[in-house]
């Protein structure tokens, strides 16, 4: 999973779940269906998917970094398991792998800003970091305007811009994190839903939609503001402004666009008080529908020096081939990332990151599950694409360039199902998904929760901010309909605060750490059950008269509808 998004989400959800409302009971079609798919089924075990994974997670494999001698293990091991399995090849070339084209950087950025004749200094990592700069050895913008853009959203599907095609060509664009907000008149504990969706996060409070609105805006640069004191997000990007970062291959650099990344709220407080304006009454300002960009009495000069290499990686795609003359064009895409972040040399005793948990575990189901259908008498009428992806914790690059140079139409691509971070404690009586009520996935994963006697949480469990951080957020961005399910916290057969025990423990002590290795105490049972779940969700939507749609209300609707105009 992605390090840019935190795993105390898993902890919320855990912690409400047990009240909200749940469906069971396997009915008659579910029988049918696991008739069916009973061959499919019983090919899936725990033991082989903690093979898959001391495999994938040893030290053999350096923590499967990409573009490095892990990669090249952890690519032919994946599409050798494939072969094994009877799959064909996924891309349509006749290989099993798709050339992913990156550029790795390690850049040095300064921002100089000047305001009523005075020098206001902005220092890298302590007062700003980048995210992604220009992929360019060089770049400068000297004079640049700095412009208060409010949340630095337009989304029509809401009736808000918050540029007003006010020009912010060569600014610097300062911008709030999330999205406008305002206390529920009726119960002031919760947010009020007719502004944006209330409690829950839209794709539109994501920093990845508002540095790309900046750069069609042609934006030198933009910083979203940060707050330290509530967030790890800055301290974790702090970590990786030390590191080599990674970026597509873009075929045409952008001329104009810096960088984009983050300013502490103490530097933005500065900056603005520097120029006569007061950060609290900005950010009252912006959440209003008529509020319009606010220039600062300032001018700032930007320069990145970065230091670049290209990179070749590699997406593994494996195949099923549907068995309706028609249907078998179109295509229902399981995915989950192989990498992790390989090893550091400058650490002093283990130096090698293995990602046991994150995400050997969702390869090792992907594989697991694909060996499922390759094991059908008859093969479901839509075809299966199994899609091991790279550099997910670089920014899910993979899905992105899939998305982006997909081997198959997205017009003719269904569902995407993406397996990241698994359960390696037991069977969970319960199942959940993040990002609930975006699209009819979800009455294809409560109908195979049913099939399976267990348990759907059958309503939203945490504020949406986790589907915007793996790889199923790539292909909904194109209009895809996807999922990213997973176990809940009821585990069979122990006390009610023990899997939230379990999460928390993962969280503080290896997530992301050297310590992510694979333990003694491991029960993959629950990691097979929860990939058989998979397995029926995706054979059903295969099977559907009716393909997964997005639902009112949902931004990926919107956003797909406002492309194919």
């Amino acid at each position: 999973m992605n390090s840019r998004y935190i795993w105390s989400i898993f902890l919320l959800i855990s912690l409400i779940v047990s009240g909200l409302s749940v469906v069971g009971q396997e009915s008659n079609e579910g029988a049918s269906v696991s008739s069916v798919l009973k061959t499919a089924l019983d090919s899936v075990t725990g033991d082989e998917i903690l093979t898959h994974i001391k495999k994938l997670a040893s030290d053999e494999f350096e923590g499967r970094g990409p573009a490095t001698r892990g990669e090249m293990l952890t690519v032919n091991y994946l599409v050798d398991q494939f072969k094994r399995s009877g799959l064909r090849p996924g891309n349509p070339d006749g290989t099993f792998v798709q050339k992913v084209p990156m550029v790795g950087f390690v850049s040095q950025p300064k921002i100089d800003v000047q305001s009523s004749g005075k020098n206001v200094p902005l220092n890298y990592q302590v007062d700003f970091v980048h995210d992604y700069p220009a992929l360019r050895p060089s770049v400068s913008t000297k004079n640049s305007g700095v412009v208060f853009a409010g949340y630095g959203i337009v989304a029509p599907q809401y009736g808000w811009d918050d540029y007003k095609d006010v020009d912010v060509r060569n600014k610097l664009v300062i911008v709030l994190s999330g999205e406008p907000s305002a206390p529920d008149k009726n119960d002031p504990s919760k947010l009020d839903p007719t502004i944006f969706k209330g409690d829950t996060r839209t794709y539109y409070s994501t920093r990845e939609f508002k540095y790309d609105i900046a750069a069609k805006k042609g934006a030198a640069a933009i910083l979203v503001i940060t707050d330290p004191e509530k967030s790890i997000t800055y301290s974790l990007f702090q970590t990786f402004a030390k590191m080599e970062g990674f970026a597509l291959k873009p075929r045409t650099p952008s001329l104009a666009f810096a960088m984009a990344g983050l300013i502490t709220i103490n530097a933005a407080r500065r900056l603005f008080t520097s120029a006569g304006k007061d950060l609290a009454r900005l950010e009252e300002s912006a959440g209003n529908k008529d509020f319009r960009p606010i220039p600062a009495n300032a001018i700032a000069n930007i320069s990145v020096k970065t230091k670049l290499r290209n990179v070749a990686s590699r997406n593994v795609v494996a195949r099923i081939e549907g068995s309706d003359p028609q249907l078998k064009n179109e295509y229902v895409i399981y995915s989950a990332h192989w990498d992790h972040l390989g090893k550091d040399t400058n650490l002093k005793g283990d130096q090698i990151f293995n990602g046991a948990q994150d995400n050997a575990v969702g390869a090792a189901q992907l594989l697991e599950v694909a060996k499922g259908f390759a094991r059908l008498p008859k093969k479901p009428k839509r075809s299966i694409l199994f899609i091991a992806v790279t550099a997910e914790e670089k920014g899910f690059l993979g899905s992105r360039y899939y998305a982006q140079h997909p081997l198959f139409p997205v017009a003719k691509t269904v569902a995407n199902i993406n397996l990241d971070g698994g359960n390696v404690w037991g069977v969970t009586a319960d199942l959940i998904t993040t990002g609930y009520g975006l699209s009819t996935l979800d009455e294809f994963l409560a109908e195979a929760a049913r099939i399976q006697g267990r348990k759907f949480i059958n309503e939203a469990i945490d504020n949406g901010g986790l589907y915007f951080g793996s790889d199923q957020i790539e292909f909904a961005k194109v209009g895809i309909p996807a999922c990213f399910p997973f176990s809940g916290s009821e585990y069979v057969g122990r006390p009610k605060d023990w899997g939230d025990k379990k999460w928390e423990a993962y969280s503080q002590e290896r997530y992301h750490q050297v310590s992510d290795e694979v333990k003694l105490d491991w029960d993959l049972s629950g990691a097979a059950e929860d990939a058989k779940w998979l397995l029926i969700t995706g054979y059903n939507v295969a099977q559907a008269a009716k393909r997964p749609e997005w639902k009112a209300g949902s931004e990926f609707k919107a956003l797909a509808e406002r492309k194919k105009k």
